[in-house]
């Protein structure tokens, strides 16, 4: 029998939009409390001009789809603070997810966005 090991929670000051532009059109996982999510990475937009004198980090934003058709708790919360998974390197935990207005060019569905400063 082989044993699979769960990555380590990522450290927020760690990730780079580097990281998710592989995964874009993926699957992602928000989990909060006893409820979970399917949601699909359709944007990573880097901010260059968002940066500070004191940035370790370009600023990035994640756009995340989510069909509206189901029910589901987390669709009907503006802003959260949840768990994200589907990265191979492990686990983001404890992040602020905000719901936004869909974009005027993408599909009709639930958008949620995350902001890396």
């Amino acid at each position: 029998m082989t044993e699979t090991t769960t990555p380590a929670p990522l450290s927020l000051a760690d990730i780079t939009a580097e990281i998710f532009t592989p995964y874009l059109e993926s699957t992602f996982i928000f989990s909060i409390q006893n409820h979970s999510l399917p949601v699909t990475l359709v944007e990573c937009r880097e901010n260059p001009d968002g940066a500070g004198p004191d940035s370790t980090r370009t600023p990035f934003t994640l756009v995340f789809h989510a069909s509206s058709e189901q029910e589901n708790p987390i669709l009907d919360v503006k802003d959260l603070i949840a768990n994200v998974h589907g990265l191979e390197q492990g686990t983001i935990e404890t992040v602020s997810v905000q719901r936004i207005l869909r974009p005027p060019r993408l599909p009709a569905g639930a958008y949620f966005q995350i902001v890396f400063g």
